[in-house]
């Protein structure tokens, strides 16, 4: 018998509702927390570092005269980054602005907005990467070096550090996140206080497997491999336990430990990919002193609009900044590759 059903009926309205979800990691700590440097008045910024002697206490006879001088600017250091410009276009034809379009009311607005947030996804994972610096010859742009070039502990092949400013070995580990133990992860840290003698504030940009590695930190496992025991202090009138370590205080540091996906990332092959986290970024991090980086913004985040030349609207959102480490050897890095 026919009759008239919802698959064979013709008509039938579509029902799309006014939302459009956007689902993608944006949180960008780094360059949230960075502070703000001076600006570069050049596409190559430079600054210079400096030591203190050995000390040094053999005595001295009285009535001696001084022989020996030193030069106290012997030791010093210099160095810098060039300025990178970050990017994003965007364009909008006649028809596709004048269409009413479900969850957004205005698509050039919704191509500015969505253009600046894609852009500090951008500048944050430049600032977490491994990409070296690179001058502007007409053919290549200007590269600025990433936070996992700085701090290492052999030289850069372009405009490298002074060696007696490299990150020491120490400071930096390679152990497998499910290997991790307390007593390596507290080692970075021994290796940095031997640098600057003191116990300080840090900031560890964790990537999410090296986060879950911590706060195991306070569960043992039992010899079975299956049974967990763990271990907190807490008022168990509060009927909740926490087992995310969020600071952690250790001998020589007290650091508080965020976590970030822009870690150890590559850049992407075109500007529509799919950003995934991969395993170097879910196991990198980096132990920030904020004294000793910032972020100098060349040209601040701006958008721009160009001539409709008949197309319809079309801009872009860009911004020119560098990374400035003010000194690699007092900061730290975890460097595995899962």
């Amino acid at each position: 018998m026919a009759q008239a059903t919802t698959y064979n009926l013709v008509g039938v309205r579509e029902d799309l509702t006014d939302f459009l979800t956007i689902l993608e990691p944006e949180d960008c700590p780094k360059t949230s927390m960075f502070a703000k440097t001076v600006r570069p008045r050049q596409q190559f910024q430079e600054w210079q570092m400096d030591t203190l002697s050995a000390p040094y206490f053999p005595g001295k006879l009285e009535g001696q005269d001084f022989a020996v001088y030193q030069n106290k600017a012997a030791n010093r250091g210099r160095v810098g980054n060039f300025v990178q410009t970050f990017a994003r276009t965007w364009m909008v034809s006649r028809l596709a602005e004048a269409a009413d379009v479900a969850g957004v009311s205005n698509e050039v607005a919704n191509a500015k907005v969505k253009s600046a947030r894609e852009l500090k996804r951008d500048i944050e994972s430049a600032v977490g990467s491994d990409n070296e610096m690179q001058q502007d010859n007409g053919s290549v742009p200007y590269l600025m070096r990433g936070l996992g070039k700085w701090i290492q502990a052999t030289a850069q092949t372009i405009n490298a550090v002074p060696t007696s400013y490299l990150t020491p070995s120490g400071s930096i580990d390679a152990t497998a996140t499910a290997s991790l133990t307390e007593n390596t992860f507290n080692g970075v840290f021994q290796s940095i206080y031997e640098v600057n003698g003191g116990k300080r504030n840090y900031t560890l940009f964790a990537g999410p497997n090296l986060k879950r590695a911590i706060s195991k930190f306070q569960r043992a496992t039992g010899s079975s491999g299956t049974t967990q025991t763990y271990q907190v202090i807490q008022n168990a009138k509060e009927h909740e336990v926490s087992l995310n370590v969020e600071i952690y205080d250790g001998d020589f540091h007290h650091v508080t430990v965020v976590p970030d996906l822009f870690n150890g990332c590559a850049t992407a092959a075109n500007e529509s990919a799919v950003f995934a986290p991969t395993n170097q970024s879910r196991a990198r991090g980096y132990v920030i002193d904020p004294e000793l980086v910032g972020i100098g913004y060349y040209i601040g985040m701006q958008s721009e609009e160009f001539p409709d030349q008949g197309g319809g609207r079309r801009g872009a959102v860009e911004s020119t900044l560098t990374l400035m480490i003010k000194n690699p050897k007092g900061l730290g890095k975890f460097a595995a590759s899962s």
